[in-house]
């Protein structure tokens, strides 16, 4: 099912917050492109900005962490790794056998259920950490 962002995603950083605005709007664009057959053009165009947009949030997000000292950055970017090898397995898939439901499905999962469980079982990690160190007015 197609979900939308609501504020239960939000972790009280206006930037990242945006920025995960930003990827599920672009999943679901991707999901459309596939769904209504634009032409494998346009999803390849679709994954790729999603991969790139990917990409450019997992730096914001790292850099960020870096910045406040977040100790368990390196196992959080090992993750983010791995989800940018999910995106270009899906570009592979795409080029092997063309937009289809099924790749419109796991487009789907890939871009909603992985962003979503990421927020909730793991930004928030770093997001209360934050929150904790700027309480105690370690930064």
């Amino acid at each position: 099912m197609l979900k939308t962002w609501t504020d239960d995603y939000s972790l009280g950083i206006e930037a990242i917050d945006e920025q995960h605005k930003g990827f599920f709007e672009a999943g679901h664009r991707l999901y459309d492109a596939i769904l209504n057959c634009e032409g494998e053009k346009m999803v390849e165009e679709s994954v790729a900005f999603l991969r790139n947009y990917a990409n450019r949030h997992f730096q914001t997000e790292e850099g960020f962490m870096e910045k406040h000292a977040y100790p368990h950055l390196e196992q959080h970017k090992k993750l983010h790794t791995e989800f940018l090898e999910v995106l270009d397995g899906l570009m592979d898939d795409l080029k092997l056998f063309g937009p289809s439901q099924h790749l419109a499905d796991r487009a789907l999962e890939i871009s909603q259920e992985w962003l979503i469980n990421h927020i909730i079982e793991e930004d928030s990690l770093y997001a209360h950490y934050i929150k904790d160190r700027n309480n105690l007015g370690l930064e």
